[in-house]
């Protein structure tokens, strides 16, 4: 049996990775949330991601990937340099774990840019909470096939907003190539 020809997203933070493989007709294969303890090195968190990647290789043929660039600025509350660092020096190597298994340079995707290029509008003011809403509205509403759970609060289960960001990532690489 053949491999489908697919993309890959990739949402990544250090405490959790949203994955989304899609085909070439925006069919959602893999919609996932790799979760990542902070009892682990960022290393070892790593070598998560490295397992995961190679195991999504052995099934797909990944022919593009694109990784949510990591904000560079500070967006205020909790954010502090040190955490920036973090996020940074992680992405990158990330970035360098798709490249060794898919043995391609992994495409940088501004979010903002994705989110303009599929037509996503999140009115001025909205704080960053509320913005994880209009994106899994967005995917819920272009891909019926998207499912989540709910907390007993009635809000999506954490790592939704992931996987939802790694899927726009998805469809941005397929609406460019």
């Amino acid at each position: 049996m053949e491999k489908p020809i697919c993309v890959l997203g990739l949402d990544i933070s250090s405490s959790k990775i949203g994955i989304a493989v899609l085909d070439e007709n925006k069919n959602i294969l893999t919609s996932e949330v790799l979760k990542l303890s902070s009892d682990l090195s960022l290393e070892e968190r790593g070598l998560m991601l490295e397992n995961k990647l190679i195991k999504l290789n052995k099934h797909y043929y990944i022919d593009d990937v694109f990784i949510e660039e990591p904000f560079i600025a500070f967006g205020g509350g909790k954010t502090t340099a040190q955490t920036m660092a973090i996020l940074q020096r992680f992405n990158g190597m990330c970035s360098y774990i798709a490249f060794k298994v898919f043995e391609m340079k992994p495409i940088m995707v501004a979010v903002r840019s994705a989110r303009t290029k599929l037509g996503i509008k999140i009115p001025k003011g909205t704080k960053k909470g509320d913005s994880k809403k209009f994106i899994i509205e967005y995917v819920e509403k272009n891909h019926p096939d998207f499912k989540y759970n709910m907390t007993v609060h009635g809000n999506p289960a954490p790592g939704t907003d992931d996987r939802a960001d790694a899927i726009v990532i998805a469809l941005y690489g397929l609406e460019t190539t």
